[in-house]
């Protein structure tokens, strides 16, 4: 809530248009026992853009490097099983 000087308190609204955000908030308050003012806010506090961001960024960097190994002729060629083992012993070489 927010006052100015000499005036009436303001109260913020947010309305949740989209039906399935609203019947999850619903949801959670009623699980919960909070009002669903607290669980938005809950959620919103938890948030944290970066987080997928930066959770994936490893991965497209290994896949970044395992490319240009490859492009590079760096990866070595993969070797059929067949060659690994030793027709006449039937052994792995």
């Amino acid at each position: 809530m927010y006052s100015l000087p000499g005036s009436r308190v303001l109260k913020d609204q947010v309305h949740i248009r989209n039906a399935e955000a609203a019947q999850l908030a619903r949801a959670l308050a009623r699980q919960t026992g909070k009002t669903m003012s607290e669980v938005v806010l809950e959620a919103l506090r938890q948030y944290s853009p970066g987080r997928r961001m930066r959770a994936r960024a490893p991965v497209r960097r290994w896949r970044r490097l395992l490319r240009e190994d490859r492009e590079r002729g760096m990866a070595e060629p993969e070797i059929p099983i067949e060659a690994l083992y030793d027709e006449t012993m039937g052994l792995p070489e």
